[in-house]
């Protein structure tokens, strides 16, 4: 599946916490590294711009004549007249992301534990309500689209995302070197409740993978269950998307492993109350009786009814910081991007010595302990062929690390002289200065 990974957070019914969850995914994606694109398609009431808004999360607007000063609804205006154009609309024509979003200052991404590399970058497709938002709303006129047009919307903004590069420096791409044009990693859509148009567009094409978050009154679990067989998903036969320690009761060992799909499919329940015991137990178990699978589960936590908050960051000793983090691990797990899935590969791999360095050092920016060891290792692997890019990269990525092996240090010193050797004057003196020569 090519970058970025697109999950949409959908809900059946309103106060779950789903957009709450979204956020903190986002950050805690952010802190190991991912590139996070925010999608608020919830535009009857959309929650999350009106959060970062409110909190001065966002970078200032550009007050300029710049076109870089669109939200959702421009997008989506943008997408529908190319849908209704007849003719089958090309998302390569369309105007880049960077018309139509705003970056999250930098400030609070610095907040985030992030020992190796760098934190990703956070940008959101909001909703600017300051621009007669609902007077653009109504002209939107989403219920009026026919049933494969709104499909044809909403498989135009999955090609359109999945086309979107920017340009971004790693740790260790100086001047040099020109930046990486580099995709997003993760698409996370916030999607309206209910089984409406927007729901539609979000769960449809757009999608490639869906995290569903239900309550565990009846209402909730009903609704949820009747949703997911109106969208044709139902549980799948193998696949490895339950908690890995789950096992059978019976005999004590593995089970086997359930998944909904074909649109793979995590299932939270949120918010679970703490007190209770028993009937929660009896509430979960009916959730997952109807849904044939084992949900996630994210407990209450007194906050949520007063403030929404990213626990990822501002609140990382309490326990539903801790859950958080393990929906984010569910989600990387689905897609194959989590280190414990990464590390063994590599250790194993007889790819090119690029992309493997380039694997590793993603993987240590989620993982800065399988990181700093895997890299350290590949470090002996390095030849005259290895390109000086790659080079530059693992060595910036390793001089974080308080304490560096001796021969490591000794590795770098004879990288950057093999990289003077190449050059001339006054590209290759720093180089030989940098080497210790």
């Amino acid at each position: 599946m090519p970058l970025p990974y697109i999950f949409t957070f959908y809900s059946y019914k309103g106060g779950v916490g789903r957009s709450l969850a979204l956020l903190n995914v986002a950050y805690s994606l952010v802190s190991r590294g991912r590139h996070v694109l925010i999608l608020d398609l919830d535009l009857e009431a959309p929650g999350i711009s009106g959060f970062l808004e409110r909190n001065n999360e966002l970078e200032e607007k550009d007050t300029t004549d710049s076109p870089a000063s669109g939200d959702v609804l421009d997008l989506l205006v943008t997408c529908v007249d190319a849908v209704n154009a007849g003719s089958p609309p090309l998302a390569k024509s369309l105007p880049p992301v960077s018309q139509f979003m705003r970056a999250v200052r930098p400030e609070g991404l610095k907040l985030l534990r992030q020992p190796l590399g760098k934190v990703g970058r956070l940008d959101v497709i909001g909703a600017d309500q300051q621009r007669d938002y609902a007077g653009r709303l109504a002209g939107l006129k989403l219920k009026d689209l026919e049933q494969n047009r709104l499909m044809e919307l909403s498989a135009l903004l999955h090609r359109y995302l999945k086309l979107e590069r920017f340009p971004f420096r790693p740790v260790g791409l100086d001047e040099v070197y020109p930046p990486i044009s580099t995709p997003y990693d993760y698409v996370l859509v916030d999607s309206r409740t209910g089984i409406t148009e927007i729901g539609g567009l979000c769960v449809g094409p757009l999608a490639d993978r869906l995290v569903v978050i239900t309550g565990l009154n009846d209402q909730n679990v009903v609704g949820t269950r009747d949703f997911l067989r109106e969208a044709g998903i139902e549980l799948q036969a193998g696949g490895a998307n339950q908690p890995w320690d789950e096992t059978d009761p019976s005999i004590g060992a593995p089970a086997e492993p359930r998944l909904l799909g074909p649109k793979p499919t995590i299932v939270v329940a949120s918010p679970v109350p703490a007190g209770e015991i028993e009937y929660k137990r009896t509430r979960m178990a009916e959730l997952e009786k109807e849904l044939g699978v084992k949900p996630l589960a994210l407990p209450y936590h007194p906050r949520m009814a007063l403030m929404e908050s990213i626990f990822v960051r501002d609140y990382q000793e309490e326990y539903l910081a801790f859950e958080y983090e393990k929906l984010a691990d569910r989600i990387m797990e689905q897609v194959g991007d989590h280190p414990k899935q990464m590390f063994p590969e590599l250790t194993k791999s007889t790819k090119n010595v690029s992309e493997v360095f380039e694997a590793s050092l993603r993987l240590a920016a989620a993982d800065s302990a399988r990181g700093e060891s895997l890299l350290v290792w590949l470090t002996s692997r390095m030849s005259d062929n290895t390109p000086d890019i790659v080079t530059s990269r693992v060595f910036a990525t390793l001089s974080q690390v308080p304490r560096l092996p001796p021969e490591v240090l000794s590795n770098w010193g004879n990288a950057l002289s093999a990289q003077a050797k190449t050059k001339t004057g006054e590209q290759a003196d720093p180089l030989f200065t940098e080497a210790g020569l």
